[in-house]
């Protein structure tokens, strides 16, 4: 059985979630629910579910948890953008935009996140990893 967990449909959202895959779906029901309020655009909300779940499942493959073994996911809008923030314990490098030949099966998710923002960029303090996403909402 699936939880869905209930995000306020106004003002900034902060999820706490476990260091799993399985995080990726709970943050985009709750960030459809968010974004169906603000009236985003079909189109708006299609590209920030796969950008969420691009940026949650890199986290879980390639860094580590927060210390209470956790990520955190934050979301806000700002104007007509919505920003959108993963929070993990990072690993031993930056995220980097990569160009994966036809034959990979992996490598793009960057790309992916690259093509549909506005802008992306990394940020370290404290132990603590946090890449975030500027969308346009319409």
């Amino acid at each position: 059985m699936s939880s869905f967990l209930a995000a306020p449909l106004q003002g900034p959202v902060a999820l706490n979630l476990p260091f799993t895959g399985q995080s990726a779906g709970t943050v985009r029901r709750a960030l459809t629910s968010w974004l169906q309020h603000q009236q985003a655009s079909e189109a708006s909300l299609n590209d920030a579910r796969l950008v969420a779940t691009e940026l949650v499942s890199n986290a879980v493959r390639h860094a580590a948890p927060l210390a209470n073994d956790s990520m955190l996911v934050r979301w806000h809008r700002e104007h007509d953008d919505l920003v959108l923030s993963v929070c993990d314990g990072g690993g031993s490098s930056d995220p980097v935009l990569v160009v994966a030949n036809a034959q990979a099966e992996r490598g793009r998710g960057l790309a992916i996140v690259d093509a549909l923002s506005q802008r992306w960029w990394v940020q370290r303090s404290h132990g603590v990893h946090t890449v975030h996403v500027r969308l346009p909402l319409f």
